[in-house]
């Protein structure tokens, strides 16, 4: 979707009379195109989690044991953020965060020894700290009040 597009009734109305009138019109729309753009950068990550699938098994991720469940929450997730999307909201961002933490421990593991998975992790990392950034936080009694920056986050040097 480009950002001419209009995004439902409401958008088509504000650019119909040329545009957002207060901050708060202006805040929504920004709102309906963050979800939007969130919705398709899920779904490419999606996509690269195929990818990779397919380049080191041969098959989508949804056909492997171990990826089939990340696959089926990124789906979901995807879903649920487009702009037409329904759903749970905030208690599905939730699980996905903590799948997603779940996910980011085992390719750090991985990466440790494999110099192909570290492209992996930084694509989770990065999911991981756009949530933050929208306002999904940890669940658990006792969370940290920051994103889990310091112990989860290891900086490698980019090899060309």
């Amino acid at each position: 979707m480009s950002e001419d597009e209009p995004n439902g009734a409401a958008e088509e109305a504000e650019l119909a009379s040329g545009g957002p009138r207060t901050v708060q019109e202006a805040l929504a729309r920004a709102r309906r195109h963050a979800r939007a753009s969130l919705a398709e950068a899920v779904a490419a990550v999606r996509a690269l989690l195929d990818a990779a699938a397919l380049a080191t098994a041969g098959v989508p991720s949804d056909e492997q044991r171990r990826l089939s469940g990340l696959a089926a929450t990124l789906d979901a997730l995807a879903a649920q953020l487009a702009p037409d999307g329904a759903g749970e909201g905030p208690p599905l961002l939730a699980a996905v965060y903590e799948a997603l933490d779940d996910e980011i421990e085992r390719w750090e593991e991985r990466s440790r020894e494999d110099a192909d998975a570290r492209p992996v992790l930084r694509a989770f990392l990065g999911l991981r700290e756009i949530l933050w950034e929208l306002g999904v936080r940890p669940t658990q009694a006792g969370a940290p009040a920051e994103p889990p920056r310091g112990a989860r986050v290891q900086r490698v040097p980019v090899e060309s």
